[in-house]
């Protein structure tokens, strides 16, 4: 079981953020609270595509000398959307489980690709 960043680079309030999941809901939010993520910083559907949290540059570093992946965007798109299944399971959520799938199927082969392959392994 894992918890994986990625290394997107998106602006927000000052700040230069990444997502990050998780193979599991549990491991996502015991990261998030190691790393300083308040809970209510959980995104969700409709709110967001998929399950993750967005954290800062320096929150990604933390994560990652805990022991979190760095994997590319689509990585972690596969990651947070395998995530999403176990999420809509447990809300009661199932109208979400067929895009979830449709989304695994897409990014399977992008599974387990680090930052410094992905240039490479994307084009």
């Amino acid at each position: 079981m894992s918890v994986y960043v990625d290394a997107a680079k998106l602006p927000f309030r000052g700040y230069v953020m990444c997502h990050m999941t998780a193979d599991s809901l549990d491991e996502l939010h015991s990261m998030a609270e190691r790393i300083g993520m308040e809970r209510r910083w959980f995104q969700t559907p409709p709110k967001a595509s998929h399950p993750h949290y967005d954290i800062p540059k320096d929150k990604r570093g933390h994560a990652v000398s805990l022991g979190a992946v760095e994997v590319c965007s689509r990585a972690a798109l596969h990651y947070a959307a395998r995530l999403g299944l176990e999420w809509s399971e447990l809300t009661d959520n199932q109208a979400m489980t067929p895009k979830f799938t449709r989304t695994i199927s897409r990014t399977q082969k992008y599974a387990h690709i680090s930052c410094t392959q992905s240039t490479e392994s994307q084009s």
